[in-house]
């Protein structure tokens, strides 16, 4: 999957959710969680992308939508409860 993929899934979800197809994440709050769903298809799995896209679905109201912060929050605890260790976002040294 690639970010823009999960961001299309999250726009899915939230329309969904709502049921309202008319109310749907824009282009550009897509855009502001891919770096977010990189890193978590990056050092996740399928299921641990989905298990962000559903959560921050869940979170979206006509009122408010999760920033970026709260979506690698989001992601990162996801990660992390899947025994995935993380990392402080320094140079890799496995390449």
């Amino acid at each position: 999957m690639h970010p823009a993929d999960a961001a299309r899934q999250l726009q899915y979800a939230v329309a969904s959710e709502t049921n309202t197809y008319d109310y749907e994440v824009s282009h550009w709050e897509a855009h502001a969680y891919e770096d977010v769903f990189a890193d978590v298809i990056e050092q996740g799995e399928l299921s641990d992308v989905m298990a962000v896209v559903e959560t921050l679905g869940n979170e979206f109201t006509e009122e408010s939508r999760p920033s970026p912060a709260r979506a690698r929050s989001v992601a990162d605890d996801v990660l992390k409860s899947n025994g995935r260790p993380l990392t402080d976002g320094g140079e890799r040294t496995d390449e």
